[in-house]
């Protein structure tokens, strides 16, 4: 069953966000706070939102963090934004708003295994009409949003084939499946580990919002309290474990918006959460 659209009880969701001591708004970038785009260059963010995340990170008891399979770099060139975390590439990636970084494990050795698959894939699924390879270091996406179907069809099991046969011979890796894209990752790695990571070492007890528009955000919307407000974004055909829903990005920058006015009004009195 669908969740019910955030319209339906955003008053109430906003009692709660206005009187929690802190609140940590969790965000996906591509298709949450800027449209899907036929490649990931393309994409750009909502306009207005850089403006309203910096507002949002002024507000006392709010911090906010980005979250993506998109590398940090990447994600940065996006949204500059002061005093924000930076969770990039499903967590393997995280950069705190002092501008120290994380890094979640050695990952020496699946750089090469990962660079080994690269020149592999191109040489089979990267050969199709409108597929992308787009190499990030310590994961490798394929994108296929411009390809025809067979060409698809064609590059998701090329894909499939090579990580079974880099599994078969001991190489920790993964399939993180979302919108017109297979991205191969170390195994074990996903937004979900990252931002109850991120949460358990600075949320400081604050209220978690996290809001996402694809599978690789369901693992976060599992992985959060029951307590968390999570949305999804998206039509209401598509299954989630999220508790509320929203149709577009549109509608996402509307509800941070919202989030910001009951913020301020309820503000003085309330310190930071950390």
């Amino acid at each position: 069953m669908s969740p019910p659209h955030l319209r339906e009880v955003e008053r109430d969701v906003l009692r709660r966000i206005a009187g929690a001591p802190g609140v940590f708004c969790l965000l996906d970038y591509d298709g949450t706070l800027a449209w899907l785009a036929p490649t990931p260059a393309d994409a750009v963010p909502l306009p207005g939102v850089v403006a309203l995340l910096s507002e949002l990170t002024e507000l006392a008891g709010v911090q906010v963090a980005l979250v993506s399979g998109r590398p940090v770099s990447d994600l940065r060139r996006a949204l500059d934004v002061p005093g924000v975390y930076y969770i990039g590439i499903h967590g393997l990636e995280i950069r705190l708003p002092d501008g120290r970084c994380e890094a979640r494990e050695d990952l020496a050795a699946i750089r090469s295994a990962l660079a080994d698959l690269k020149r592999e894939l191109s040489a089979t699924a990267g050969t199709r009409p409108g597929i992308l390879l787009e190499d990030k270091g310590v994961a490798l996406a394929c994108h296929y949003r411009l390809a025809s179907a067979a060409d698809k069809a064609a590059a998701q099991a090329a894909v499939a084939e090579l990580v079974t046969s880099y599994r078969q011979r001991g190489v920790p890796i993964a399939i993180l499946r979302g919108h017109e894209v297979s991205e191969m990752c170390p195994a074990h790695v996903n937004k979900g580990t990252a931002v109850k990571a991120v949460l358990a070492q600075h949320g400081c007890g604050a209220l978690p919002m996290y809001i996402g528009d694809d599978r690789t955000d369901e693992e976060v919307f599992r992985l959060l309290p029951p307590d968390a407000i999570t949305i999804r974004v998206g039509p209401a055909s598509e299954p989630t474990l999220a508790r509320y829903r929203l149709d577009s990005p549109e509608d996402v920058r509307q509800f941070l918006r919202a989030v910001r006015e009951c913020r301020v009004r309820t503000s003085v009195g309330h310190p930071r959460a950390c």
